[in-house]
């Protein structure tokens, strides 16, 4: 089973491919080959040949995948945009269903892996939305290691941010981006990490696993999700926001 992963939706562009089983080179599996590198405004222009590069070194062909697992927001309209496009470009090309990856769930899991969170706990993912507004959501672990999405994913001023327990993992730019607004939550953490993005090989396995759960869908199908609406703010909202 090999499952290509894509996530633009930062200044990081992230591609994965996850393999299971024997390649047609005849590589050891399971394997995963990662480019992930942070590129800035016009990182999702890479992703394309980065997909081809990869497939290239695995021996592989579209048609040999199993699935496309895209990252679909919330995050940079633009490259989420590119990933969705390119996702539902190769999955036409070559037949193949499309997983749709929340891009604070794979920030969830990479927090999980770079704390080592253990199963059970609970983790706030925050992330910077730009205009002075935040994404967040809160998660448990697993017994499995993956994150749960335990409600919807808020749209909020930092300030108004709901911790999901007395004892949780704060993960997210949010933290460096809102510093004071984000300070009592700091100081409330466990554990803090204001580094992790959407990594593809989270991605991938978060679409492994929701491959198995039959949670594909077709390429058609497959759509980012904003959670806002608009992408700039207005003349008088910028004027408001400099005379706070």
């Amino acid at each position: 089973m090999s499952i290509l992963a894509i996530d633009t939706s930062t200044q990081w562009c992230s591609v994965a491919l996850f393999c299971e089983g024997v390649s047609a080179s005849g590589q050891e599996t399971p394997f995963t080959l990662v480019k992930h590198e942070n590129l800035g405004p016009e990182s999702s222009q890479y992703a394309l040949d980065w997909v081809e590069a990869l497939l290239d070194d695995a021996q592989l062909s579209f048609r040999d995948l199993e699935a496309i697992a895209v990252g679909i927001g919330p995050g940079a309209f633009t490259g989420i945009r590119i990933g969705v496009g390119i996702g539902q470009g190769m999955a036409l090309g070559g037949d193949l269903p499309c997983l749709p990856i929340v891009c604070l769930d794979a920030v969830a899991l990479e927090g999980i892996l770079s704390l080592q969170i253990p199963s059970g706990e609970s983790i706030l993912v925050a992330t910077d939305a730009r205009m002075n507004e935040v994404y967040w959501a809160n998660y448990q672990v697993s017994q499995d290691g993956l994150p749960i999405r335990l409600e919807d994913i808020y749209l909020s001023a930092p300030e108004n941010i709901e911790a999901p327990s007395a004892d949780f993992y704060l993960l997210g730019n949010a933290v460096t981006a809102y510093p004071e607004q984000m300070s009592k939550l700091v100081l409330s953490a466990k554990a803090v990490d204001e580094h992790v993005v959407p990594h593809a090989r989270s991605i991938a396995q978060l679409g492994m696993d929701a491959l198995r759960k039959g949670l594909q869908v077709s390429a058609m199908d497959l759509q980012p999700i904003y959670i806002r609406d608009k992408v700039a703010q207005t003349i008088s909202e910028r004027a408001n926001n400099s005379q706070a």
